[in-house]
């Protein structure tokens, strides 16, 4: 179908938190059809802030958090801590092709939901499960904040500056990981099925996630024989920081020999149409800054006297003449971007990233981010806001299980499911 997304007419059942949330809006941005498994009083990630309202009035669909992560999901309200309501998640894994959940370890097991139950009902299903440390050893029962994970990971550990504390970036990036590599992991057990008609478990750990993330930092170790350190970049020898302060903001670069000699030639080429450049610097004899010699002494002088030139430079100058002359030039140079300056990315623009929907739950438009990937043979589909709590559970009740509404109106007031308008937020 034109514009339905490459995973058009497959189903995901999204039982997972903050852990994966990313999992679940990664199918939905690829046209899956992702039912948020959501407990009475709605979702936890519904009461996270910032709010479109004040925090005092802030009701199941202020949390923009939620309104980011559960874009493009339908909401069905289940209580699985009863029987009735386990009965019902397991008919809809009968229908389901992908289950993500991030509940802590044994949890779905001692509910009679775990894989090899769901897996017996449908051979197909692909099950994967989102741990913070993984489902064996020591850490398999431990919890973990995402501060935990982006430390535990290793990346914490190479953040700020040296001599003083560890920094975390400020939004969840070691869930974020987590939830990416859960989506990835899935669709190659998706690869997998296609050839052997076969689902299987998938586990993924938060902490080997961030492992994952520090991508050729993790070898150091074992090929140098060094710990990382917070230096800010990592080639032994070089100049170690590599964000610069500029007129309105930072950039990123590197100086040095190798791939990042013509950057650095050409940011002294930029310094020298204001004036003569310092002798110590005119006199370099940059050919001869070969890998060999990044540790010499010397080098180092040089690289220290290049380095206080361009960033005498760049301190005269915006960011986005400084990314301009570089894009021209094939130099290594990126903007350190605001959020401000992200909003407002003519590239994005242009590529409509951005995309207004109305929400009616709210009686407002909001503007969300529109699919991580765009695919030329399977457009991605329309924009679509999050799920209001509990909107779609009478739609799966009858269409995917086959209930009639009399048996949905008895499971409403049993307490077992949740139905739009009046499901409990707490």
């Amino acid at each position: 179908m034109a514009g339905a997304g490459p995973l058009h007419g497959y189903r995901v059942l999204d039982l997972a938190g903050e852990l994966a949330v990313l999992a679940g809006k990664m199918f939905a941005d690829l046209g899956a059809d992702v039912i948020a498994v959501e407990p009475p009083g709605g979702s936890p990630m519904r009461r996270i802030p910032p709010f479109l309202s004040e925090p005092e009035a802030a009701g199941p669909e202020d949390s923009c958090y939620f309104q980011a992560m559960a874009a493009g999901k339908r909401s069905a309200v289940l209580d699985l801590a009863r029987p009735p309501g386990r009965d019902l998640l397991c008919r809809l894994a009968d229908t389901a092709d992908f289950l993500i959940e991030s509940f802590p370890a044994g949890h779905l097991d001692a509910l009679g939901l775990s894989y090899e139950v769901l897996a017996a009902r449908n051979p197909r299903l692909i099950y994967t499960s989102v741990t913070p440390f993984g489902d064996r050893g020591p850490g398999a029962s431990w919890r973990a904040a995402d501060i935990v994970g982006w430390a535990a990971g290793g990346m914490m550990a190479m953040m700020g500056a040296p001599g003083r504390p560890p920094l975390q970036v400020s939004v969840p990036q070691a869930f974020s990981h987590a939830g990416s590599e859960a989506a990835v992991a899935s669709m190659l057990a998706h690869l997998e099925r296609e050839r052997s008609g076969r689902g299987q478990h998938v586990l993924i750990s938060m902490q080997a996630a961030g492992v994952w993330a520090t991508n050729a930092e993790t070898a150091f170790p074992v090929l140098e024989n060094r710990s990382l350190a917070r230096t800010g970049f990592i080639p032994a020898g070089m100049r170690r920081a590599s964000v610069y302060r500029c007129a309105d903001g930072y950039v990123q670069l590197m100086i040095g020999g190798g791939m990042f000699l013509s950057t650095t030639l050409g940011l002294l080429e930029w310094r020298r149409e204001s004036g003569p450049l310092p002798k110590a610097v005119a006199t370099i004899d940059f050919a001869a800054w070969t890998p060999d010699r990044y540790t010499e002494p010397g080098f180092q002088v040089e690289l220290a006297a290049c380095d206080a030139v361009i960033s005498d430079l760049l301190l005269r100058l915006p960011k986005a003449e400084i990314a301009r002359r570089s894009d021209d030039s094939g130099w290594v140079v990126a903007p350190v971007a605001t959020m401000a300056d992200v909003a407002s990315d003519r590239q994005l623009a242009a590529r409509d990233f951005y995309q207004r929907v109305n929400h009616p739950g709210l009686n407002r438009d909001l503007e969300l981010v529109g699919p991580f990937a765009r695919l030329s043979g399977s457009p991605a589909p329309p924009a679509r806001r999050a799920p209001m709590l509990g909107e779609h559970t009478a739609d799966v009740m009858s269409a995917d299980i086959g209930l009639t509404a009399k048996d949905i109106r008895a499971l409403e007031l049993a307490g077992v499911v949740g139905l739009a308008g009046t499901a409990v937020y707490r």
